[in-house]
């Protein structure tokens, strides 16, 4: 099989999305039976090879944000069109629902088999929505042009011949506006965190508290720094951040003895030592379609407070006892911290544990979804 991705959602800073793409490299450069390839903006038209059988395809384009190893708009559709045509795989999987989407669609004639959409984003509810939702004077016009935008969206959606999404609660929206052919392809950590330290962190006397991701206002950074004032007044309490975005300069410029910012931390070995020495992870990320940060600190043996909506909710409801708070609320997200700091922290940790273990390895995922292509292409075929 010829799996081609093709994505504006992969940056060399980006995060949970890079994982997954990362993960889908690391696997199909180990095997031979298939290949792989991807294809993402860049500084500059390159062709950059992990193995014989999994290559990564930069197309120049220009980027979205001041940071130039940020995201990228994927604009070059003759040269994506023509890698497509010479490439003729069996499988094209679109990685965004805006960009990379109608491309894919518009090159159905180049593939052999399936042209697929990976929903790693939900538009409506992450961007549309709330932009309808603003209150002031133009309200009602941006909620015909949302409704209308969203019409929009399932009716590409419909086009693929599969839609993938990282969660249930995902995969029942999208059947209820009409996108019928969704199947739920779960996301996984890498194998080294259920193998990390599982020694009691109830003994500690300070508690270590860690925000990793993106720190822009869809991922609800602004209701964090809400609270981390009231945080820091706790001597009992460390806060660590970790990522890069609009809200960072803020992050920055906060000095605190018991507060560290470290910035974006792309290696992964790293981000496992964070995961491993911390306590707590901070996740009030209200749109989030899945909750890979949440998986990752559950399979370290962390407690994570998250709130009660999105992809992280679903994962977090499956606890014994998790700690979920209401979304967009900064008085909530305190209280439930610190309900958190005061819980048993053996118990919970392994609760995290537990969940996280019926999840996987990322090379079991991987391994799925390319299993489920192979019979998708089998129905195709006969």
């Amino acid at each position: 099989m010829t799996l081609c991705d093709l994505s504006s959602l992969y940056s060399p800073t980006g995060g949970g999305i890079r994982t997954y793409y990362n993960a889908r490299l690391a696997w199909f450069s180990r095997q031979r039976h298939h290949r792989y390839v991807l294809i993402v903006p860049s500084r500059r038209n390159a062709v950059v090879r992990a193995s014989h059988a999994a290559t990564v395809i930069e197309v120049r384009g220009p980027r979205v944000t001041r940071d130039p190893s940020g995201y990228r708009l994927l604009l070059d559709v003759p040269a994506v069109t023509r890698i497509v045509r010479e490439l003729r795989p069996d499988v094209l999987e679109t990685g965004d629902p805006w960009i990379s989407g109608p491309i894919g669609l518009s090159c159905r004639r180049h593939v052999r088999g399936v042209v697929s959409s990976f929903y790693h984003s939900d538009v409506m509810g992450t961007y549309l929505q709330p932009w309808a939702d603003r209150g002031d004077a133009t309200r009602p016009v941006r909620a015909v042009m949302a409704r209308t935008a969203q019409r929009a969206l399932v009716a590409l959606q419909v086009a693929y011949d599969l839609t993938l999404v990282g969660s249930a609660g995902l995969a029942e929206r999208l059947r209820r506006s009409g996108v019928q052919r969704v199947h739920v392809l779960s996301l996984g950590v890498d194998a080294g965190l259920y193998r990390s330290d599982g020694r009691s962190r109830a003994q500690a006397r300070i508690r270590r508290l860690l925000f990793a991701g993106r720190l822009d206002a869809d991922k609800d950074v602004d209701v964090l720094l809400q609270i981390l004032p009231a945080l820091l007044r706790r001597t009992d309490v460390e806060v660590t951040v970790a990522g890069k975005g609009s809200r960072q300069t803020v992050l920055e410029h906060l000095r605190h003895p018991r507060f560290r910012y470290v910035g974006f931390v792309a290696d992964r070995s790293s981000l496992r030592a964070l995961l491993t020495t911390h306590h707590v992870l901070l996740a009030p990320g209200r749109y989030e379609t899945f909750g890979l940060a949440a998986l990752e600190a559950s399979a370290a043996g962390m407690i994570v407070v998250g709130p009660d909506t999105g992809g992280t909710a679903e994962l977090l409801m499956q606890l014994q006892r998790p700690f979920i708070f209401e979304a967009g609320n900064a008085d909530s997200f305190l209280a439930t911290i610190e309900r958190a700091l005061d819980s048993d922290f053996d118990a919970g940790s392994a609760d995290s544990r537990a969940l996280a273990r019926r999840y996987g390895t990322w090379d079991a995922v991987v391994s799925q979804g390319v299993e489920l292509y192979a019979r998708t292409l089998d129905a195709e075929r006969r």
